[in-house]
Order: C-alpha cells, then structure tokens, then sequence
C-alpha cells in the first residue's frame, strides 16, 4: 500500500523585536522561509554562521 508522506517545504519565522546597539528597536514581521538543511543555519538578516 503506498502513502503519501508530507513534505515540508516552508516553515513560519514568528515576528519579534531586535534591540538595535544604538538603542533602537527593531520589529521583524513574520514571514515564511524554506527549511534549512545542514549544520548551518541563517539569521532572519541572511547572514549564515555554524551552530
């Protein structure tokens, strides 16, 4: 018998507030964002660093 298996292929990034170093803030809305695959991972500002 043959299943279909559900394929991820966008996850919800929640809103939330960055305290900007100059005192500011800043508000991120939610958005969607293909899942990652791998060890690395990006910030919502697209920079990528290890875990």
């Amino acid at each position: 018998m043959n299943q279909r298996k559900s394929v991820i292929t966008r996850v919800y990034v929640p809103t939330h507030v960055r305290d900007l170093p100059n005192g500011e803030r800043e508000t991120i809305p939610g958005h969607y964002r293909t899942p990652e695959t791998g060890q690395e991972s990006t910030d919502n500002d697209g920079d990528t660093h290890d875990s």
